[in-house]
């Protein structure tokens, strides 16, 4: 049965419309912002009016939809992340600010940067208690180091703000400066942010000590040192 006529034009001359991996990285980068630099769904960022392609495109270029958002900094599987003391207690403070009073297990899955309670319980006992802790804090009744504790180095880097990497990584055109592979071409590279420096010799979480390398060379470096 033909369709009725509509406002579709059939041209035979229509032009494939490729998209660079480049448009699709800043299409990302800009979502994720909307997000708060959080993870999100497919689902999520085929309703945006202003996305550059459809997710399964992207999930085609990259190899998966976790590969291509680990390219703008962003890792799935939230649960498992080791956050450090100093982002619970920035995610708490912009959580109790938003509600106006101190926020519960739903509140804190739901708002800020969406970490759930169950680091807060790890590690301070639960979320009441790192309540108690940030307001003394803001009271002037502890300091920053008793609200914090001792931070070790592995957690250090694992604060490195999700705006620097993002920065590295296209810096350095989102290629590993040793080798030069790419997810974009070969989807079995992961690239990582590494320190020239390390953190253990001080060296810092600034740009120019910064660089992309995938996970090959990354191990490479750290057998040398």
């Amino acid at each position: 049965m033909i369709m009725p006529k509509d406002e579709f034009d059939f041209r035979l001359d229509a032009k494939i419309t490729h998209v660079t991996d480049q448009e699709i990285i800043d299409s990302l980068h800009a979502f994720a912002q909307r997000c708060n630099s959080c993870p999100f769904t497919t689902r999520e960022y085929n309703q945006w009016k202003d996305k550059v392609c459809h997710s399964w495109t992207i999930s085609e270029r990259f190899g998966s939809w976790r590969r291509a958002l680990a390219l703008i900094g962003i890792k799935t599987g939230v649960r498992s992340r080791r956050y450090s003391p100093r982002e619970l207690m920035d995610n708490l403070e912009l959580v109790w600010r938003e509600l106006g009073r101190p926020p519960g297990q739903p509140s804190m899955a739901q708002r800020g940067f969406r970490i759930s309670a169950n680091p807060y319980r790890r590690r301070w006992g639960s979320l009441r208690k790192a309540c108690a802790l940030l307001a003394r804090f803001k009271k002037g009744e502890i300091s920053e180091q008793q609200l914090l504790g001792s931070v070790a180095s592995k957690q250090a880097r694992a604060a490195l703000p999700l705006k620097i990497r993002w920065d590295v990584l296209r810096r350095d055109n989102y290629r590993c400066v040793k080798c030069g592979r790419s997810p974009s071409v070969d989807h079995k590279v992961r690239l990582e942010i590494d320190h020239k420096t390390p953190v253990a010799k001080n060296g810092q979480n600034n740009i120019e000590n910064l660089q992309t390398l995938c996970w090959d060379c990354n191990q490479g470096k750290k057998d040398r040192i």
